[in-house]
């Protein structure tokens, strides 16, 4: 999660959609060709930029939208 202050929190989601789909990391590594350590920080929610590409690579990887992976809170 990323709490921006007076912005709002963007909450990541990986983490839930791994455990729903029964994925590991490991694996979402190699289907979506994005480095583990990467994936990692994205299920801590430890990200300050996003980077598109990767969402890309996620998102087709995983067969959902952005709105699955990352959320914006007021």
């Amino acid at each position: 999660m990323y709490d921006s202050g007076n912005y709002g929190i963007i909450k990541f989601k990986l983490k839930d959609i791994l455990e729903r789909d029964n994925i590991s990391k490991n694996r979402l590594s190699v289907i979506s060709g994005v480095r583990f350590d990467t994936i990692h920080r994205y299920v801590k929610g430890d990200i300050v930029k996003v980077d598109l590409d990767i969402m890309c690579r996620l998102c087709k990887a995983l067969g959902c939208n952005i709105e699955d992976i990352i959320e914006y809170m007021e």
